[in-house]
């Protein structure tokens, strides 16, 4: 009885060292599963960002090819969706309200973006806005870890220059600065949400 009673006793002391190192490996496996498939989503939200610009753009010219003009261009009211109603000056630039406003509403309108091409994978649906000189399409709000990445593989890296560039968010103007994604640091391990801008005109 007592041989019995010692037994479960020494065997109810705990893990071995085994046992702990499998636990360990265990979790480590866990973690690092975890970690990848966090990377994996957000490099695909990327790749589907760029996809979605490259969209954006193939839909703007086969607009300009069918209608003669860019989307939005002339327009002088808002949400237009019909690409007749576009009777004011044609400049090549889409910028002003109205024009803004229509950029996405001809080319849904038309069929020739879906309503589903004009949502970015960066968070929330594609705007359009421009200056006297070009026109971007732009979504506020991005994670700055998915917009630094989608600029250093489509584009030059840098938050300032460039075809995809960042500004504050509220601010839907090209080169407004704000908060920008450091070009010496790695993506990944800097954080914030800034509006980013990809060029379009010219």
């Amino acid at each position: 009885m007592f041989n019995t009673v010692e037994k479960l006793k020494h065997r109810e002391q705990g893990f071995t060292l085994i046992e702990m190192a499998i636990v360990l490996v265990v979790i480590g496996l866990i973690l690092g599963m975890v970690y990848k498939g966090r990377q994996l989503v957000a490099s695909a939200k990327v790749k589907n960002a760029q996809a979605g610009y490259n969209k954006v753009l193939a839909g703007m010219n086969t607009f300009y090819d069918r209608y003669g003009f860019f989307p939005g261009d002339g327009c002088e009211s808002a949400s237009v969706t019909d690409p007749t109603a576009c009777t004011g000056t044609k400049n090549g630039i889409v910028s002003g309200n109205n024009e803004e406003s229509s950029f996405f509403s001809l080319m849904t309108a038309t069929e020739i973006l879906t309503e589903a091409d004009t949502k970015s994978a960066l968070g929330s649906a594609w705007n359009a806005t421009g200056n006297s000189t070009s026109t971007w399409i732009y979504v506020d709000g991005a994670d700055l870890r998915l917009v630094c990445d989608l600029d250093r593989k489509a584009d030059d890296g840098n938050s300032t220059s460039g075809d995809i560039q960042a500004a504050a968010t509220g601010s839907p103007t090209p080169f407004t600065g704000g908060n920008q994604y450091d070009q010496s640091t790695d993506c990944w391990d800097q954080n914030g949400n800034v509006m980013v801008e990809l060029k379009v005109l010219p």
